[in-house]
């Protein structure tokens, strides 16, 4: 299915940031989510709009998954469209990069962890912001590709996923949409997890043309990016510039075990071990005896289940997006 989009194999090193100079466009469309971490959403937002006004740069903002669409819909049409910010947490930035944005994309980042912005130095100062979209200097990002979905950071199958469902599941229970979270929320999604959680055995069929293998094991990740909740370095090494996904399997069961991986990678030691797998691939296919959940960063991607074809199909977009950094 995403065959002809997974051939890339870049071995050279990153490419340079460009700038886009006399191409820059007259206004940027901000992409809001008012609910992202502790809220407060609002007031960063009017405070970047009030920075690029001061730059004579103009500003629409969309508050509505309706509204992004639109927005977002507009700015592929408009060449006076400079770029598009998500301002909000990673769950936003990855509501943007799904709607294909056809502009460069930048990050005023008001949630929780803010993975993506840290991972291109964007910090929560509007000022600062401003100044890096009128300058217009970009970054070529490549995503992850999950079934239709696409991921800039990373994709979890099995246990992690299953506490990423639990946490959202109690954001949205009383309101029916996600309010403000924090890290402490997760804490109980955790202990659920690890006592109910069954650790069904995956199968990850790494695909890649010459370098074709199965890999068993009880849950899995798929990084694009080297960033994980918490600052975890499960892949210190990845790069989004590459054209490639970095896939590590934890072969054993249970919740001991769980605890067992996770303090291995605290160390920065769990890819010296026999049971835990590290492969460089293009493309993967998840396979499952039984329904499995699955996470695209750090949000709910729905459940993995068993079919004939393959579950799951990973692959990878290269030079799919062009980031504002400072």
């Amino acid at each position: 299915m995403v065959d002809c989009l997974l051939r890339a194999d870049r071995t050279e090193g990153p490419s340079p940031p460009r700038t886009l100079g006399a191409s820059l466009g007259q206004w940027v469309g901000i992409a809001a989510n008012a609910g992202s971490g502790r809220g407060g959403g609002r007031r960063a937002v009017a405070g970047l709009a009030a920075r690029l006004d001061a730059l004579r740069i103009g500003c629409r903002v969309a508050w509505t998954p309706a509204g992004r669409e639109r927005l977002v819909a507009d700015a592929g049409r408009d060449e006076a469209c400079r770029c598009l910010v998500a301002a909000g947490g990673d769950g936003t930035v990855a509501a943007l990069i799904n709607d294909h944005p056809g502009v460069p994309i930048a990050v005023l980042p008001t949630g929780t962890e803010n993975l993506f912005a840290r991972h291109f130095r964007l910090d929560r100062r509007p000022e600062r912001l401003a100044r890096a979209i009128d300058a217009g200097r970009v970054a070529a990002l490549d995503l992850g590709l999950a079934g239709p979905r696409r991921f800039s950071l990373m994709a979890g199958i099995g246990f992690d996923a299953d506490v990423v469902t639990r946490h959202h599941e109690a954001r949205v229970a009383r309101t029916g949409s996600a309010g403000p979270t924090h890290r402490a929320a997760y804490v109980e999604p955790v202990l659920r997890s690890s006592l109910n959680y069954a650790f069904p055995a995956l199968s990850v069929r790494v695909d890649d043309p010459d370098a074709e293998e199965t890999i068993v094991g009880t849950t899995a990740f798929v990084f694009n990016l080297p960033r994980y909740a918490l600052g975890l370095p499960f892949v210190p090494e990845a790069r989004g510039d590459d054209g490639k996904l970095d896939l590590i399997v934890f072969r054993e069961p249970g919740p001991f075990r769980a605890l067992h991986y996770l303090w291995l990678v605290l160390r920065g030691r769990h890819l010296r071990r026999d049971d835990v797998q590290h492969r460089r691939v293009v493309s993967a296919t998840i396979e499952v005896p039984i329904p499995v959940p699955y996470q695209l960063d750090g949000d709910p991607g729905g459940q993995v289940v068993p079919t004939s074809a393959g579950s799951l199909a990973i692959g990878v977009l290269p030079s799919a997006v062009e980031v504002i950094v400072p």
